[in-house]
């Protein structure tokens, strides 16, 4: 468990790619659940990003993984990074 000062930008780019490489798979059967990715992995699939973003500290460390909600694309908040809806239908 590497829990050293993250490479945020360098940990984006990996989990990006490995999120874009089961995105179909995804897409199709976890539709709506919430992926945590960590090392250019995908790692763990949550119904929330609570969960996902809990377990993601725990075990990785903050800024060592990125939560990637299935079926919408991704919002970048710097270093908080995760992905939120970016619909504004019923707000």
């Amino acid at each position: 468990m590497n829990k050293t000062k993250p490479n945020v930008d360098d940990q984006l780019e990996k989990n990006r790619k490995a999120y874009e490489a089961v995105r179909s798979r995804l897409e199709s059967k976890e539709p709506g659940r919430v992926a945590l990715l960590h090392d250019g992995e995908m790692v763990a699939v949550y119904n929330d990003s609570g969960d996902a973003y809990d377990i993601g500290c725990e075990r990785y460390g903050l800024g060592n993984f990125s939560i990637q909600k299935i079926g919408e694309p991704p919002v970048s908040l710097g270093i908080f990074t995760m992905c939120v809806p970016t619909s504004t239908q019923g707000v």
